[in-house]
């Protein structure tokens, strides 16, 4: 970025990213924020050249394209908050067609994990009969969730991969798959697959959650535990659909967010 640019915050939040903007010298910023954050950005940037927009990206006009498009709009997996949609219109609309984006590239990776204390607090706790109630038909449904906790090397089974790796100044699919192999390293027990994302901001600068940060990391359970030992090999396909829907699946395993609530049967016959 560089004094005179025309910035769009998408997503702003709290509006940091957007006073950081004219702190670098825009000269103009239009910050767009769906939520009633943007209200606090408002009484915030009065003083500045900033053009607070309470609505959702898409549903927004400027009277010219900006320059620099930045966004942390990135969940603990990277996809959730729809980063991939809201990009892709944002090119077309709302930024001229050699803008500089910021985060340019995300990178998703992945790693099989031993992780029992949370598969029982998640999954396994519906396979028992609780207050004299058998919760067993619900432990799909537990075990299609993705969950958010703290996952660190110790979890490891393997070494971890690169599974999907987004270019978001040419990407025009709102879905991505990727693929990826691992050999375990030691035995134990399979639980699931971490996750986390690594997003380019410029060049050598990046930000990911791999380690401890706030948005901690994605844990992809899966049904059925498997025993594993060293020398196995685990395949592992990710699929997502602009992080409203995901599915992880290899030989022994086959989950999807589809299947983490039940349907529903009001007005059918």
């Amino acid at each position: 970025m560089k004094p005179g640019d025309v910035v769009v915050d998408l997503g702003s939040g709290s509006g940091v990213l957007a006073f950081f903007a004219i702190e670098a010298g825009a000269r103009k910023v239009y910050a767009i924020e769906r939520g009633h954050m943007a209200d606090v950005i408002a009484m915030l940037a009065k003083r500045f050249d900033i053009e607070v927009l309470h609505e959702h990206s898409k549903n927004v006009e400027f009277p010219e394209r900006a320059n620099v498009l930045v966004t942390e709009t990135l969940g603990a997996f990277a996809l959730q908050e729809q980063i991939l949609s809201s990009v892709i219109d944002a090119r077309s609309r709302l930024v001229t067609p050699d803008a500089t984006i910021i985060p340019h590239r995300i990178v998703l990776s992945a790693v099989p994990i031993e992780l029992p204390r949370e598969h029982r607090q998640h999954v396994g706790w519906w396979s028992e009969p609780h207050y004299g109630i058998d919760f067993s038909d619900l432990r799909m449904f537990a075990a299609n969730q993705m969950f958010t906790k703290d996952i660190t090397p110790a979890n490891f089974l393997a070494p971890p991969a690169e599974i999907i790796d987004i270019d978001l100044k040419t990407i025009h699919d709102t879905t991505v798959i990727g693929n990826a192999s691992f050999q375990i390293t030691r035995e134990g027990t399979l639980h699931g697959f971490g996750g986390w994302f690594t997003a380019t901001l410029a060049e050598d600068i990046t930000v990911s959650n791999q380690h401890e940060s706030h948005w901690k990391q994605q844990y992809l359970p899966i049904e059925r535990p498997l025993r594993v030992e060293p020398g196995m090999t685990i395949t592992l396909e990710l699929q997502s659909d602009d992080g409203k829907a995901w599915r992880w699946r290899g030989r022994d395993f086959d989950q999807t967010t589809w299947l983490a609530s039940p349907p529903c049967f009001r007005g059918a016959d």
